[in-house]
């Protein structure tokens, strides 16, 4: 009989995911249907595209597993980032306020439960989710799990021990020292904190921070403000001191403000964070030997951080699941019942990436006739059309083969430009995403080329790691090296991504660049494309010049393009 566990999040980033006899067959975050960015929405969408792709029914699921253990919220004095930012643990009545929070938390997810026919569901501690997702994608048959967020339920940071199929609990830290809230709290101050996600009738539901621009500002900063007396260290344990934090309020902005002030915050949390993770390194390394380390939480998507431990000499082989968000620990929850009803490992999936639904053939035809473009084609070769037309200082959207999962954009539904010139940031920020301008953009680059123009040569297949561009390099790829020389790497094979890696290879032919400028499918303020309709929708209300979904290519009026052009790329013979 075939064993089917579900795992679902239903906190913010709702999320199901489906493992069927020990293999992880699909995960997606509800956004991608309900188009409400870190939704709070039951996964309904979700949970029903899991069961399609995996062929079960749901009556025939052996367990749903949830991502928190919602019980323990009512009673808990440990605020959470909104109450820290809104000074609601500096009120007299604090800890009722913050109780009331947390069981109107509790109560909404008890609600959603039940409408959904779900209330037998288990539910998992948050963080044993988080750390069974990671460690049971990496491979690995032992290694260290440092699992970093905003808070589980009553903690914020957890070291965990894994073997086997084991995954054993040594040490964790309060929500009082969450090294999430001091990022969001750094965040507030810089005027780049926004609560987005919220459903109408979503309550507490879905709160969720910009915590991304942040470690985009930080490159900005020199260090001239002190994070020394923030985050403190003693009995080989690390502490956030918020009386010290609250004293930083003096440099707090309007809301979309930042201004020399926040650069120096942001340096310094981030900088400060750096240090914090080489010290629970440290600390794991210690107690257990091992110097495999997975790391998985919110706090884990910190490309920066990441890419300082990375290069550790405490860490042989460092691995971090896509989404490591709360999303991710839906995989988490279907693992951990998987291994409890078999005492068999899951296996480890080759492709973690493209997990989502597929493009259409059908569904490609119907959106374009709809859309009302009229610069329509189809191509024989979309790869080379997409490489030619990126070489000509075009902005190409690429949507292809099956969507991501997780926050990432890893070449299925992509923004594409030529990372050789300078304008390209601007020109994608101002007039393409709608964001601001000194957000950063990363590389695709081919793995086989990763140490001709980044150090060190670190394979980062999901664009969690940032890695030093090489200095002599730095001026031929000016739109992807960030101010502090950095980029936030994603390396490309053949086997992970076929289509993706022929269209980087053909823009090497035509340049000598193996590498093409990479962000989301989508504008500011929008979750990344799902479906054609969100691909075209995305290319019609922004300055993308050219759209290839499958085979079919359209673009602007004001265009030229070549829709003849045939592969040619630098590893052709």
């Amino acid at each position: 009989m075939t064993a089917a566990f579900l795992g679902l999040n239903i906190l913010h980033d709702t999320s199901a995911a489906i493992v069927v006899d020990g293999e992880l067959i699909c995960a997606v975050e509800e956004e991608r249907f309900n188009r409400d960015r870190h939704t709070a929405a039951f996964p309904n969408a979700a949970i029903d595209y899991c069961l399609e792709q995996a062929a079960v029914r749901r009556e025939d699921v052996l367990g749903v597993g949830l991502t928190f253990d919602y019980e323990k919220f009512k009673d808990n004095a440990n605020p959470f980032d909104q109450n820290l930012i809104d000074h609601d643990d500096l009120r007299a009545d604090s800890l009722d306020v913050i109780r009331d929070l947390n069981t109107q938390t509790w109560q909404e997810a008890k609600d959603q439960l039940e409408r959904n026919g779900l209330s037998h569901a288990r539910h998992f501690r948050h963080h044993l989710t988080h750390a069974a997702c990671g460690y049971y994608l990496s491979g690995f048959t032992e290694a260290n799990v440092l699992v970093m967020d905003g808070r589980g339920e009553e903690e914020s940071t957890s070291l965990w021990s894994a073997s086997g199929t084991k995954i054993d609990h040594l040490e964790s830290y309060p929500v009082a020292d969450s090294l999430g809230h001091l990022y969001t709290y750094i965040t507030s101050l810089c005027g780049l904190y926004r609560r987005s996600g919220r459903q109408e009738k979503a309550g507490h539901l879905g709160a969720i921070g910009n915590e991304g621009k942040t470690m985009g500002l930080s490159g900005y900063g020199s260090g001239r403000i002190d994070f020394d007396q923030v985050v403190t260290y003693a009995s080989g344990r690390y502490h956030v001191n918020r009386e010290r934090l609250r004293e930083l309020d003096v440099y707090k902005v309007a809301q979309g403000q930042p201004d020399e002030n926040s650069r120096e915050l942001a340096y310094g949390v981030q900088k400060k964070l750096e240090e914090v993770y080489n010290f629970l390194a440290e600390r794991l390394e210690s107690l257990t030997g091992y110097q495999q380390l997975v790391l998985a939480g919110g706090v884990a998507l910190n490309c920066n951080a990441n890419g300082v431990l990375a290069a550790s000499p405490i860490v042989d082989k460092l691995f971090i699941p896509p989404a490591a968000h709360d999303a991710g620990a839906a995989v988490g929850a279907a693992f951990l019942q998987w291994v409890e009803h078999s005492g068999q490992a899951p296996k480890v999936p080759a492709d973690q990436i493209y997990l989502g639904e597929a493009i259409d053939k059908a569904e490609v035809a119907k959106a374009v006739a709809a859309s009302g473009v009229s610069r329509v084609a189809k191509v024989e070769d979309p790869a080379a059309v997409a490489a030619a037309a990126l070489a000509d200082g075009l902005v190409v959207g690429w949507c292809q083969g099956r969507m991501e999962f997780g926050p990432r954009a890893l070449g299925n539904r992509s923004i594409l430009a030529d990372p050789r010139d300078p304008r390209m940031p601007d020109k994608i920020n101002m007039h393409v995403k709608f964001r601001e301008s000194w957000r950063p953009f990363a590389p695709s680059v081919l793995a086989d080329r990763n140490a001709e123009w980044f150090e060190p040569a670190i394979e980062s297949p999901y664009m969690l790691i940032a890695l030093n561009v090489r200095p002599d390099r730095r001026e031929s790829v000016p739109a992807i090296t960030h101010v502090d020389g950095t980029a936030r790497v994603q390396t490309v094979t053949e086997e992970a991504n076929p289509l993706y890696h022929r269209l980087i290879d053909c823009f090497a032919g035509l340049t000598g660049v193996p590498m093409v400028l990479n962000t989301s499918l989508n504008v500011r303020g929008e979750p990344i494309a799902r479906t054609p309709e969100d691909a075209i929708r995305c290319f019609t209300e922004s300055g993308l010049d050219v759209l290839l979904i499958d085979d079919t290519v359209m673009w602007k009026d004001n265009v030229s393009l070549d829709i003849t052009v045939r592969h040619s790329g630098s590893t052709d013979t």
